[in-house]
């Protein structure tokens, strides 16, 4: 099964740029790398986060969110996107999914080739969800009843190969601000485990690759930053 990739287009049907983030290019963007997906015959479609950005008021937000969902929608695949900070700091987390059609994190979806995980590392490390409009993105954590579930997952008796997909990042050393407080925890289990072979995330717009007890950690770049454009597609074999 092929999966297409691209991580924090930050979103917003208006004109405007903050520091190098060309927020309004992103819907031509997403176009060009769906355009691409399709093309490849990809079977799912996966956004890590940060989809939207705040376009200033709440209808606005509303607007730019539907917009971008039609847009990947009419092309037919399976969407899922992770909820970033940013999608955070307008939507709760069931409007989020509401307006995507998606399925919020935690989650796993177990294909015939591997098993998919979905983490949601948008709470404070007092456990507390992140509110709207609320949001300190350098607090970021995995709460325990995540962290349980993920360890039933990766305990399940099964050879298929495990990947984790989380906005945040779960390596250690790269940028502590963008990085998940209890992220050693997370790789504890993760290297206990020996079948999970990569962990996908976003959050951190220059991107990274990194191998760490034989997983590798694949950063994406942001689609948000300049005005070329980034997304990936691999295939996932057995």
């Amino acid at each position: 099964m092929k999966i297409g990739l691209f991580s924090d287009p930050h979103y917003c049907d208006k004109d405007m740029v903050s520091g190098g983030r060309y927020h309004a290019l992103s819907y031509g963007k997403i176009k060009e790398a769906m355009d691409s997906f399709k093309k490849e015959g990809v079977g799912l479609v996966i956004c890590l986060g940060d989809l939207v950005d705040d376009c200033g008021n709440e209808q606005e937000n509303i607007r730019s969110i539907k917009k971008i969902t039609e847009l990947i929608d009419s092309y037919g695949i399976k969407f899922y996107s992770l909820m970033g900070n940013h999608d955070y700091q307008n939507f709760t987390r069931e409007e989020f999914n509401r307006y995507t059609n998606g399925a919020y994190p935690p989650f796993s979806l177990e294909l015939d080739d591997a098993i998919l995980v979905f983490l949601d590392c948008n709470y404070e490390d007092t456990g507390k969800i992140y509110e709207v409009g609320k949001v300190d993105w350098t607090n970021t954590f995995l709460p325990n009843d995540q962290l349980l579930s993920l360890e039933k997952v990766l305990s399940k008796d099964s050879e298929k190969n495990i990947i984790i997909f989380s906005h945040q990042i779960i390596e250690e050393g790269l940028d502590n601000n963008h990085t998940v407080r209890n992220a050693k925890d997370i790789r504890a289990l993760i290297s206990s485990c020996g079948r999970v072979t990569e962990v996908i995330q976003g959050h951190y717009h220059p991107g990274h690759d990194e191998i760490i007890n034989n997983v590798r950690y694949h950063t994406l770049p942001a689609m948000c930053e300049g005005k070329e454009n980034r997304f990936e597609c691999f295939e996932i074999v057995k």
